[in-house]
């Protein structure tokens, strides 16, 4: 299905709007986001982001023989984002040890996981698919409405850059490569998880705004 990904977003487009339009994202670019509530989005997106190693660790085990040398780059790009993150932790002081994982980080975690342990590679592909496309839009969003320079910067920057965007657009055209010729309900399926991952990607904004906690 040469147009899939485009069937996912306008599926999703109630989804996407909500994001998009999210207060993390407005405080963010208007410049009025407290410090503390940015650094709780970036404990928490730390965490999600050493727990995405092993998703695409276990999707890089079931992957076409074509697409693992993506796969291994992918890996190493998470790891020099997890660099990212601890340079900027500790230029604005932030403590990414003995971090609790939020209630929202925690339930994501565990459906990339789960996802790409019990579900085919294409259904794996797909919500690796919708996360990435989500930082792309959101921050774009955010570097799009900037009303000053923002402290939090290099965050903007790593997931607005040229090749990130070559990233999503790779993702798009290869999620289009792998639903080809899938019957209609393995593309229902698919299409479950991609709106599954995108609540699941505006819960991570909410969390974040409210600096969600457990409440026992």
């Amino acid at each position: 299905m040469s147009n899939f990904a485009k069937r996912l977003l306008d599926r999703g487009q109630e989804i996407w709007d909500a994001i998009l339009n999210h207060r993390f994202l407005k405080m963010t670019a208007d410049g009025s986001i407290p410090d503390q509530t940015f650094k709780n989005w970036i404990q928490q997106d730390y965490l999600f982001v050493q727990e995405a190693i092993p998703f695409i660790a276990v999707l890089l085990s079931k992957a076409p023989l074509n697409l693992r040398p993506a796969f291994i780059e992918i890996l190493s790009a998470l790891d020099r984002e997890l660099e990212m993150f601890r340079k900027n932790a500790a230029s604005h002081k932030v403590e990414l040890e003995n971090v609790t994982p939020s209630p929202t980080c925690y339930g994501y975690n565990q459906f990339l996981l789960s996802t790409a342990h019990n579900n085919s590679f294409a259904e794996g592909f797909t919500v690796l698919y919708a996360a990435e496309k989500v930082y792309l839009d959101s921050w774009m969003e955010v570097k799009n409405n900037l009303k000053i320079q923002s402290p939090w910067q290099a965050f903007i920057d790593n997931w607005t850059n040229a090749e990130f965007q070559q990233f999503v657009d790779w993702l798009a055209s290869t999620l289009d490569e792998l639903a080809a010729g899938k019957p209609e309900h393995e593309l229902r399926k698919m299409e479950e998880l991609f709106l599954t991952t995108a609540r699941y990607e505006y819960l991570f904004w909410e969390m974040a705004a409210s600096e969600e906690t457990w409440p026992v």
